[in-house]
């Protein structure tokens, strides 16, 4: 397999941007995502402005930037293909080349409420809106029909396979490819202290040409504050890079 791009979750204001900055040109191939919900996220409030703050700065350095989307503003996209304005501001902002600072939105149907519905239709509207952008929406076989459908639109989008649903919980067994047209990455449990091992399993599942991504959230927090560690997230890509190197 080709890991394509090594994804860290859930930084936050208490952050500091300059160091994801440095991290980002250490490893090019590290891709940092925003957890975007309300009531946290809007406008003025300290964690929408040091997101904005932090999208400026990876339009200068050319970061790989993304948003995850959950709770209500996911509900709103899924069901009405509305998006939030905080959230669509993010979306528009453009690089000096011209492409989009937030090169991928993850849609995370799987966590929290399942009651929402999921117009397939309305969500393939907004991916055709941003063509330049990755779709990703979370997997497990609970999620089978609503990816299905909007695989019946032509839509172009990815699945990440997250058997937890977020909780950070590493899955029993790992599964190739659910749909063959649409890229499959892969989440669940995944640690600094682990994530060779996890690459390894991964790898067997799936073809040596088959190009995927590994993302990580809850395993990179301080074990003591709950807080998002850089200092974790960094060996994490750093250990996840040196797995690379190995397979040349």
């Amino acid at each position: 397999m080709i890991l394509e791009k090594i994804t860290s979750s859930d930084m936050r204001e208490y952050n500091t941007i300059e160091d994801f900055i440095t991290f980002g040109k250490l490893y090019p191939n590290a891709e940092f995502a925003i957890q975007a919900h309300p009531p946290k996220f809007y406008k003025y409030q300290p964690r929408y402005e040091w997101t904005n703050t932090f999208a400026t700065a990876c339009k200068v350095n050319n970061i790989n930037m993304a948003l995850h989307i959950n709770g209500p503003w996911r509900d709103d996209m899924c069901s009405n293909g509305i998006i939030a304005p905080e959230v669509k501001h993010l979306m528009d902002l453009r690089r000096d080349n011209g492409g989009h600072v937030i090169g991928r939105i993850q849609i995370n149907i799987n966590g929290g409420n399942q009651e929402y519905m999921f117009n397939a239709n309305r969500v393939a509207d907004i991916i055709r809106e941003y063509p330049d952008i990755e779709f990703i929406f979370q997997y497990t076989p609970a999620q089978y029909e609503r990816v299905t459908a909007l695989d019946k639109t032509g839509a172009k989008f990815s699945l990440l396979y997250d058997a937890s649903g977020g909780r950070g919980k590493t899955p029993d067994e790992y599964y190739g490819p659910v749909m063959q047209n649409h890229k499959m990455g892969y989440s669940g449990g995944i640690s600094p202290e682990n994530v060779e091992y996890i690459l390894d399993r991964v790898n067997m599942v799936l073809p040596s040409d088959y190009v995927t991504w590994i993302d990580a959230e809850k395993k990179l927090q301080n074990p003591y504050t709950g807080r998002f560690d850089v200092a974790r997230a960094l060996e994490y890509v750093r250990r996840a890079n040196n797995w690379i190197h190995r397979q040349r």
